[in-house]
């Protein structure tokens, strides 16, 4: 196994652990404490996305989702791997935007990285909120916690993604590094040296 993968490997039991630690303890507290339903535990998985592209960002948010459909112990299988494993694949989206992210992050074009980050989290957040916490529960005929016509249903989505833009957008800005991994197959070797880029 070479530095790369063993490095992308690292990056990914990371950001599993810090999701599941963040949704199982924060999410649901800090959700009730608000009034709407929160999702913070996705920042870890967009980071890694716009890290290293959509087949990790796929990945660890099926792990993801795998490990917290385990974790509530269901009785109907199959109804908990739509609702609560499927959502989580979202994650994929952010994905799409890992080349473009750290391209203008390399050249320090910070607005294009800024819409990058945003447009990838909103998709992330969209597709987590409409698939896991209004379609699927609607299909399965489950109980909806919020509904999608409520004003709390769309305060949570737009809290979490402000909550993991401004965090990655901070990231990005002073510490580039955190998006860019050292031999990153989105730059060529002539982009990252450090002789071209002073």
């Amino acid at each position: 196994m070479n530095k790369r993968t063993s490095r992308q490997l690292a990056d990914s039991l990371v950001a599993i652990l810090l999701a599941l630690l963040v949704t199982y303890f924060l999410d649901g507290r800090l959700g009730i404490m608000i009034g709407y339903p929160m999702a913070v535990g996705l920042l870890p998985l967009v980071w890694l996305a716009l890290r290293y592209g959509v087949a990790s960002g796929i990945m660890v948010g099926a792990l993801t989702g795998l490990i917290l459909m385990a974790l509530s112990q269901p009785s109907d299988w199959v109804a908990a791997f739509l609702v609560k494993a499927v959502p989580w694949l979202g994650v994929g989206f952010a994905g799409l935007f890992a080349k473009y992210t750290q391209k203008t992050l390399n050249n320090k074009r910070y607005s294009s990285t800024y819409l990058n980050i945003w447009t990838g989290s909103l998709l992330t957040v969209l597709v987590f909120y409409l698939l896991g916490r209004w379609l699927l529960p609607w299909l399965l005929d489950q109980e909806v916690q919020v509904p999608i016509h409520s004003l709390n249903f769309w305060l949570g989505a737009l809290v979490t993604w402000l909550v993991i833009s401004l965090t990655l957008s901070l990231l990005a800005r002073f510490q580039p590094r955190g998006l860019i991994p050292r031999r990153t197959r989105y730059l060529s070797r002539k982009e990252t040296s450090s002789l071209l880029n002073d």
